[in-house]
């Protein structure tokens, strides 16, 4: 459909620049701009998120509409039609022979034709210019909408404006007054807190979480961008429902010398490697208090006497504060989470770090499970041998490896910064203040990559920058959460799938084959990729046998059944096994077939003390010790020795020495408290030192019963109190 109306044509004209169409594929339907919902999402990314689309478009219509109504009275002027048709061929890749044949002027005119196309050029950039205003000022005022609140803050200050029906004058629908308290108590239209306990309430937020997504997909991917905390150039999978794999082939040496006889050598191997995602769920409830707390948060996350902080509505502010632990807990559990099965009959929320197999849980496996990975044996790293530490794990890789392009180093924050200070100690300087070194000394190939998920671990590895993957089914999924009220509950729930997996690790082989066939794409040091304190949970199948998914395991609280063997076992494989206090009953670990355990005495599991066993090729399992508590945590005391003590790390000191007097006491702060306990190998003396320790009187501390509290005032280790027999 044409129009002759010389504005429409300028119209169409810059609506074809935006979508990158000629102007006539601009497409127009019973008067109207017939636009998908993706073309209305490229305008409206071409506009910027400062325009009103909504309004932009109904404008263009009513110029549509009115165009369409001229030209049904009134016969096509010439000189309009080449007015028109120079503006829109002008948009177009036509040849200059096209163009001049479809606008030949006429005899009367006296112009030339590149005379007319110049002019409207010049009078097309001009009215585009106009359009781009005329835009920006309509997006400016809602149609049909008038400001009911303008809230000012000095002469300086930016304003916030509604609507009289939308909150922000945002016309989105989750922004509207109507049904929506929170809406109306942002824009000071009430001042009482919304009754979360009103269904309706509940129906609205739902369906304005729904309406939210589906209107700004940019901003829900834009949430998720940064592979919450993990390396940004991790690559992504998506549309994973389940598992999925890739095969790899390595191949052994082939050429040889000419020679007589046929004497084949081609020996491959194709391994495929398995990635698997993991369901995830987020279960919620509040009760209308808890809601209305986030709602009064919501409310002073922007200043209302003084220029707004956020351009954002109460569902956008609920979606963001329920994401922030569960964007942590991704994260975290995509490094050291281990999945463990909750039960059916589960009563007990089963714990996100066993939500899903993380890498070095993968790791972990292959090293020890599939013996796909062969780590370096290097001890642990120190202070002081870090750089040369680092220079040692690089120069075990294989020699067609060590200077590829893209290999990353893993390792924790703590340990860069060691390698950071040790190398300045060593080179005498480190010219680089940005920040922590980037690459080992002398390999500008291989770049650390500092994870925080590996923070108080000396476990390091190397890889190829791309073969680490995330794995996901629909992304957006991750922060659709829904709503359901019974008897004044707030339920609120969402579903997800997620994982992570090595692309590809190594292949399994067997110590008789040649170093050529043993491909790996992974690389690692020796040290345990897991805390001592890490154990994964069991539960309770009747069966009375454990299936070890990781070495260090803790009974659930339901357990009730005797153990009598583990499975899943590798031999030489230490398992420690720890009881728990809240067992309901005595439950042991039974000494039997498959089970070996000192003096044939079972162990109680509801001690909550530990099991510690080696197992065997054959999968029986022998006890080396146990404890018959739960281990105590530290106490924070310090043991000192000598008669000068530095209080600087910490508030309880306890004396190990022989009898002496203490000299002297140095660090702290104004105002400090310290306690000073005896101990039980010689007495500690303690006197007045000039300047340094005031006493009420002498104090000989004889063992662990006795203790004297000083603090800090003035500049002298005054005493507050004594414990003495």
């Amino acid at each position: 459909m044409r129009f002759k109306s010389k504005l429409f044509a300028t119209t169409l004209a810059y609506m074809g620049s935006l979508l990158g169409w000629k102007a006539e594929e601009v497409p127009i339907k019973d008067n109207a701009l017939d636009l998908s919902d993706q073309e209305k999402q490229q305008v409206q990314e071409a506009l910027g998120e400062n325009f009103n689309l909504e309004t932009i478009l109904g404008k263009i219509n009513n110029e549509i509409a009115a165009a369409a109504d001229a030209e049904a009275g009134k016969q096509t002027a010439l000189a309009a039609a080449q007015q028109e048709l120079k503006a829109l061929l002008d948009q177009t890749s036509l040849g200059a022979e096209e163009k001049e044949k479809l606008l030949s002027p006429s005899a009367s005119e006296n112009i030339t034709l590149s005379e007319q196309l110049k002019a409207v050029n010049t009078e097309l950039s001009n009215e585009i210019k106009g359009m781009r205003d005329q835009i920006k000022q309509l997006s400016a005022d809602a149609e049909g909408d008038v400001p009911a609140a303008i809230i000012e803050a000095g002469k300086q200050a930016s304003k916030i404006m509604h609507s009289a029906t939308h909150l922000f004058a945002s016309n989105k629908s989750y922004d509207a007054f109507d049904g929506r308290p929170w809406n109306q108590r942002a824009a000071g239209m009430t001042t009482h807190a919304t009754d979360f306990s009103d269904k309706v309430q509940v129906e609205k937020l739902n369906g304005d979480l729904e309406l939210y997504y589906r209107e700004n997909p940019e901003k829900i991917k834009s949430l998720h961008r940064d592979n919450f905390g993990l390396p940004s150039f991790w690559p992504k999978k998506l549309k994973v429902d389940d598992k999925v794999s890739d095969g790899t082939i390595v191949s052994a040496e082939i050429t040889q010398a000419r020679k007589l006889p046929w004497l084949p050598k081609n020996k491959q191997k194709i391994e495929a490697e398995e990635g698997r995602i993991f369901p995830v769920q987020i279960d919620a409830e509040f009760i209308g208090y808890n809601l209305q707390k986030m709602e009064s948060s919501w409310l002073n996350s922007y200043n209302k006497e003084g220029s707004q902080a956020y351009k954002m509505s109460f569902v956008m502010f609920l979606v963001s504060e329920l994401d922030k632990k569960a964007r942590v807990e991704d994260r975290v559990s995509s490094i050291k989470g281990v999945y463990v099965k909750t039960p059916d009959d589960a009563t007990v929320a089963g714990g996100y770090i066993n939500r899903q197999d993380g890498l070095l849980y993968q790791i972990w496996k292959a090293i020890n499970i599939t013996g796909k990975l062969k780590p370096f044996v290097l001890g642990t790293p120190t202070t002081a041998n870090i750089v040369d530490y680092v220079d040692t794990l690089i120069e075990r890789l294989p020699d067609d490896v060590r200077y590829q392009q893209g290999l990353k180093l893993y390792l924790s924050k703590e340990w860069l910064k060691a390698y950071k200070r040790r190398y300045e100690q060593l080179h005498g300087t480190y010219n680089d203040y940005k920040g922590y070194p980037v690459n080992p000394k002398d390999y500008n190939n291989i770049e650390f990559e500092p994870l925080v998920d590996l923070s108080g671990l000396d476990c390091m590895f190397i890889t190829f920058d791309d073969n680490i993957e995330i794995l996901e089914n629909i992304p957006a999924e991750k922060s659709k959460y829904h709503f359901e009220m019974l008897k004044r509950i707030l339920y609120i729930f969402a579903d997800y799938k997620l994982g992570i997996r090595l692309i590809h690790i190594g292949t399994t082989v067997l110590p008789t084959d040649p170093d050529a066939f043993k491909v790996q794409t992974i690389w690692s040091n020796d040290a345990p990729l897991f805390k001592s304190d890490f154990f994964v949970p069991v539960y309770d199948d009747t069966t009375g046998k454990v299936s070890v998914k990781y070495s260090n395991v803790v009974v659930d609280d339901a357990w009730a059944t005797s153990i009598t063997e583990f499975t899943n076992t590798y031999e030489g494989q230490i398992i420690r096994v720890k009881g728990n206090v809240a067992l309901s009953a005595a439950t042991t670990v039974a000494n039997g077939a498959k089970i070996s355990l000192a003096g044939g005495t079972a162990f109680n599991l509801k001690s909550g003390g530990t099991l510690t066993l080696v197992a065997a090729a054959d999968g029986s399992v022998t006890e080396i010790s146990r404890t018959a508590a739960p281990a105590t945590l530290p106490s924070g005391t310090i043991e000192f020795d000598t008669t000068a003590l530095d209080v600087n790390n910490g508030n309880s000191f306890a004396y190990t020495g022989g009898a002496a007097t203490l000299a002297s006491i140095s660090g702290g702060v104004a105002d400090k408290v310290i306690v000073i306990n005896g101990g039980a190998n010689g007495a500690l003396t303690l006197a007045n030192v000039a300047g340094n320790i005031a006493l009420s009187a002498g104090a000989i501390l004889a063992n662990g019963a006795d203790n004297i509290t000083l603090a800090l005032v003035d500049g002298v280790w005054t005493e507050t109190a004594r414990t003495i027999a």
